[in-house]
């Protein structure tokens, strides 16, 4: 027979898949993506060849222009060989692996790199989900909850409102791992060991480079004071602050190409910032999950009803309990910082972060509350039967509560409409040569090209580049629209287009219904234009006037002899000293070498790539590979071997100690 450890650890595991069949069918993953790609059918060039798609989900889009397109390039770069440190195809060219929140850190993303999109998708959302509800049960159990009212929290959690929004969004790839973070963080502070100091630095890992470091934030200050709760002395604290710091230095690859990216991006000014807080009747989705107020996702709150009942009812039957008074406070705390109230109004005004997101941490707290108060429950029923009946009826009815909820919140797409084409954008790939393109109004809307490997000057992430925005000016005035990000508008276009040309934009993409006859459209705006494509998805025109990307600002001549993402190899011939023109925006971590001596770069981010070149015949280099990258990996080597001597030093101490009580017995 099996002891009560073992019986509980197979039926936890029985419980994992049961969990994942009922959210598979639950969300349909069986019938397609969890995408809303049905999206495309509202713009171009799509449009004419999806009119039959059913816009699900249309809050749900940035997976679709943004996470999607990101995991993709990453895959292209690692099956090539390459890190994917780079984006040439957004913003003329912007960091890859810097800008976090496109999440291909998290070993959650792993499923799609390896196996792609069309395959792999729905396995890494579902993954997010297990890895959550896991880590709840696990966390709960360690604070003294029975299986059953664990289990019940676990549900709360993992399958809650907030947690079910952002499952296709980077919010998720963090908050997976936060009730382990909270886990190792407790064990650590009350019972040290070598595991749960080695166990906190790697859940603070996990957290760190999850995507999304909003969300961290928020995770590391709540599992901070968690720290300071669970600590019986200095010392604990001290462990848990140190632990801490070495998954910050384990995470150093990615955080500090982070830092560095956004130090020079417009996320820290507010730039394109809306501050807003939820209304207060937004409360309603407490128990009316999909009630229209407030946003789809950013008030999306629900725990089950059942559940919420019981985590409003530890307060009063679990009063004394110091973690109930914890918990209430962190769920108040939470309350107060994302619905209307002046303190919510001051805090989306004045910081640069959304609290709204807070939401993602308050199943946590509820599920805390409810899982003792079930216990409390449990215990004061006298009848053996009615005790069984219950602990089995409450945990279905928020499984079944929270399924419920959870349909309809996302679009279910076929895989083939990630990868959707057109004749036009066959006819831009069939253009072997060195270009961008310019895509005008809501025209293949921004990030959406990375599929396809066309170049776009447009983009859009959370940091934005300020360099290049400054630069990009000098192409045509950005806007943005209900419906799309960084939109440049036909008659937005600077005249003359000199920054058209200097920056390689060899086409203009145009909706159909924009009738514009090339030659007159160019006297207006003082461009030599041709129409190269016209068809049901769209215009392109040819702009006349482009320079090369490679060329010399004298009289030499330049060949590009090689290129992807990350290196470009070019020959140069000059007669006299030169300059070579890579029109490429220069950010920190390109460099150059000429003939195999390195080169100083001397311009700011965002100005195209100069390069001094003396006469005769040279070859030159370009490559991208920052500093902050290569100081991350020696600070995440630091990290691991801190880390191992700290254990062994543990261990040893821990035997030292022992020594002299075996020598007293024998």
């Amino acid at each position: 027979m099996l002891d009560g450890s073992r019986r509980e650890q197979l039926h936890v595991a029985v419980g994992v898949v049961v969990l994942a069949g009922c959210l598979w069918f639950a969300l349909g993953m069986n019938r397609g993506l969890l995408l809303s790609s049905g999206i495309k059918a509202k713009v171009w060039p799509w449009a004419p060849y999806m009119a039959d798609r059913q816009v699900v989900a249309p809050a749900l889009s940035d997976p679709v222009w943004q996470f999607v397109p990101w995991l993709q390039l990453a895959r292209r770069e690692l099956r090539a060989g390459r890190l994917p440190l780079w984006n040439p195809y957004q913003d003329a060219g912007v960091p890859l692996l810097a800008n976090l929140i496109c999440g291909v850190a998290s070993p959650l993303a792993t499923p799609v790199l390896v196996a792609g999109v069309a395959r792999a998708w729905n396995l890494s959302l579902l993954l997010r989900v297990l890895v959550a509800a896991l880590g709840a049960f696990l966390w709960l159990r360690s604070a003294g909850r029975a299986p059953p009212s664990a289990a019940m929290g676990a549900l709360m959690f993992a399958l809650s409102g907030p947690f079910i929004a952002w499952l296709e969004h980077p919010q998720t790839l963090v908050m997976a791992w936060v009730p382990w973070l909270l886990l190792a963080v407790e064990r650590l502070a009350s019972n040290p060991s070598p595991y749960s100091f080695a166990g906190t630095a790697v859940a603070s890992l996990l957290v760190l480079t999850g995507g999304h470091p909003e969300v961290a934030l928020m995770a590391g200050l709540l599992a901070g004071a968690v720290a300071v709760r669970a600590s019986h002395d200095l010392r604990g604290l001290v462990r848990c602050v140190g632990a801490g710091l070495l998954g910050l230095g384990l995470s150093a690859p990615v955080l500090l190409p982070f830092a560095e990216y956004l130090h020079l991006g417009t996320a820290l000014s507010g730039k394109g910032r809306h501050a807003f807080v939820l209304p207060l009747a937004a409360l309603v989705r407490f128990i009316r999950p999909h009630s229209a107020v407030g946003h789809p996702i950013e008030a999306a709150v629900t725990v089950s009803f059942a559940g919420l009942l019981l985590a409003v009812a530890a307060v009063v039957l679990c009063r004394r309990r110091a973690g109930v008074i914890f918990w209430s406070g962190v769920a108040v705390a939470i309350l107060l910082l994302t619905y209307d109230n002046p303190l919510a109004r001051q805090v989306a005004v004045h910081t640069p972060i959304y609290a709204t997101r807070t939401l993602l941490l308050l199943p946590l707290a509820l599920a805390f509350l409810a899982a003792a108060a079930f216990d409390e429950v449990r215990a004061r029923i006298s009848s053996q039967r009615a005790r069984t009946v219950v602990t089995a009826a409450l945990p279905l009815l928020v499984l079944g509560e929270l399924l419920a909820a959870a349909h309809g919140v996302h679009a279910v797409s076929p895989p083939a409409d990630v990868q959707a084409t057109t004749p036009m954008i066959r006819f831009l790939q069939a253009d072997h040569g060195v270009f961008r393109i310019l895509p005008l109004h809501t025209f293949l809307p921004p990030n959406s090209a990375t599929v396809f490997g066309l170049e776009d000057v447009r983009g859009y992430d959370a940091i934005e580049p300020a360099g290049w925005l400054r630069e990009r000016e000098a192409i045509g005035r950005s806007t943005t629209l209900p419906t799309v990000t960084d939109v440049i508008e036909p008659w937005s276009l600077v005249r003359g287009g000199k920054a058209l040309s200097f920056w390689n934009v060899k086409y203009l993409l145009l909706h159909p219904q924009f009738r514009f006859d090339a030659a007159q459209w160019g006297r207006s705006m003082g461009l030599d234009l041709a129409l190269a494509y016209e068809g049901p998805d769209g215009r392109v025109f040819l702009n006349r006037d482009v320079l090369p990307r490679v060329r010399c600002e004298g009289g030499g001549r330049a060949r590009l002899e090689y290129r992807d993402p990350q290196n470009w190899r070019m020959t140069v011939r000059s007669r006299s000293p030169d300059v070579l023109v890579v029109a490429n925006p220069f950010f920190p971590g390109w460099r150059a070498s000429i003939d195999g001596t390195r080169v100083p770069l001397a311009m700011a981010a965002g100005e195209a790539i100069r390069i001094p070149i003396p006469s005769g015949v040279h070859r030159v280099e370009l490559k991208y590979r920052p500093l902050s990258f290569d100081v991350g990996l020696g600070a995440a080597g630091l990290s691991v071997l801190l880390c191992i001597l700290w254990m062994v030093a543990s261990r040893r101490s821990g035997r030292s100690l022992q020594q002299p009580a075996h020598r007293r017995e024998g």
